[in-house]
């Protein structure tokens, strides 16, 4: 999904996005990390004033879409919500109007620390009428003790939106997501926001046998459709304990 310079221009994109995605009738959607919020990571200078100026607008949004989508699991990217005089990176899956659990990221990045982003603290794993889907974001995956948290409680497909920054290296295929799913037999979402220069941050589909699908490394928007065989997933994962 490429970055927007505003919050209604962010909303009316992902709006967009979401109803092509939902014509061919898929069993969950998922947006980028921080999808609403203004030029994404390359002003992110308080977490206070981004909070109160995306959050209840993105969460109004998320509900009312997801309520559009009739049975399908709309995994809501990321908001920063505030709880206690704390700010979170908060990812939420909802379905049918309806919240059903949220994650708070664990590791947060420097810049977001320094803007007032808390760390959190619980592994998020959700049970779904097709597989149990975990919950991590991006700087999650440098995390071990965080990604042994999920597959400890039985993820089987792992959301994980993803954002990045002006700074953010090119990186070569997708060598952290590869490793957690050839080690654990888990399929991993990655739903990628790009910057203006489209460094990083590119969506993809990774799997036990490797990157099935990958965004191109351009500024668009994009829509990536992922069949899941979870038999053959089932069968790898047996494969594994012997």
């Amino acid at each position: 999904m490429k970055v927007r310079d505003s919050l209604k221009g962010s909303l009316e994109a992902a709006t967009t996005a979401i109803r092509k995605a939902a014509q061919q009738k898929p069993e969950f959607i998922a947006l980028p990390e921080y999808f609403s919020v203004p030029n994404n990571m390359e002003h992110f200078n308080s977490a206070e004033k981004i909070s109160k100026e995306t959050y209840n607008k993105t969460t109004r949004f998320l509900r009312e879409i997801s309520e559009e989508l009739q049975d399908i699991y709309l995994l809501g990217g990321t908001i920063l919500e505030e709880d206690k005089g704390k700010f979170y990176n908060t990812s939420t899956l909802w379905r049918n109007g309806k919240l059903l659990g949220k994650y708070w990221k664990r590791n947060p990045i420097n810049a977001e620390l320094k803007a007032g982003v808390s760390r959190g603290e619980k592994p998020a794993v959700f049970t779904t009428d097709h597989c149990k889907v975990g919950m991590l974001v991006c700087a999650d995956m440098f995390d071990p003790p965080t990604i042994k948290a999920v597959v400890d409680l039985g993820a089987e497909l792992v959301f994980l939106p993803v954002a990045a920054m002006g700074t953010h290296p090119h990186v070569k295929g997708h060598p952290l997501t590869e490793k957690l799913a050839t080690d654990n037999g888990i399929y991993v979402v990655k739903a990628g926001n790009v910057s203006s220069i489209a460094r990083g941050g590119r969506s993809a589909f990774i799997t036990p046998w490797g990157i099935e699908q990958e965004a191109a490394d351009v500024v668009k928007d994009s829509v990536m459709t992922i069949d899941f065989d979870m038999q053959k997933l089932a069968k790898y994962r047996k494969s594994l304990k012997r």
